[in-house]
């Protein structure tokens, strides 16, 4: 048994493959809507729920999976920068819920909490943006500035998409997903 997670139980092991899972799912169906996906949200989740390395853990299996089976196509090195980009997501769920948001339902103000989350989905998003765009850049040897120009304002806006998005998933979404897999756990376990 691996110490550093020994206190998931049978029931997370299950929701963190339900998790996993509904991220790759997630990435097929919408595939038709370019940089709109859920992944990113849900694999935040996740790590907000059970920690930043079961969150990245997660980022990478689903990247592991998608990447490798792209409808858009294969490249090594935009595989694996999407790779660890993903973990980005998992990663800071787990630092922000260890060291900001430990609070009761009572003392929590839900809008408060919903509009800071949709700007974390935000700033992960640029971030995780940048970083994919500037590594497509060094591999077909592109400007980077070119990169960043085209994959943001050249229609069909994929950056500002993928970024707008985002913001609007993690609003809406990462309260009532943790406190739904707070429910479904038995309550709290931070």
């Amino acid at each position: 048994m691996n110490i550093l997670h020994s206190h998931l139980t049978v029931r997370d092991i299950s929701l963190i493959t339900v998790l996993t899972a509904l991220c790759v799912g997630g990435n097929y169906v919408l595939v038709g809507l370019p940089n709109i996906k859920i992944m990113d949200v849900v694999v935040f989740i996740t790590g907000f729920m059970f920690g930043a390395s079961i969150g990245a853990t997660t980022g990478a299996l689903v990247w592991i999976v998608y990447g490798a089976i792209n409808p858009f196509g294969f490249s090594l090195p935009i595989w694996l920068s999407t790779m660890v980009g993903e973990t980005i997501f998992g990663i800071a769920g787990g630092i922000l819920r260890s060291i900001s948001y430990k609070t009761t339902e009572k003392t929590l103000n839900v809008f408060r909490f919903s509009l800071e989350m949709g700007l974390w989905g935000l700033v992960l998003t640029i971030i995780y943006d940048l970083f994919t765009n500037i590594v497509f850049a060094v591999v077909f040897c592109v400007p980077i500035i070119a990169s960043i120009a085209v994959g943001w304002f050249i229609p069909p806006w994929f950056g500002i998409l993928h970024e707008a998005s985002n913001f609007i998933l993690f609003f809406s979404a990462v309260y009532p997903s943790t406190k739904a897999i707070t429910t479904f756990r038995g309550g709290d376990r931070t």
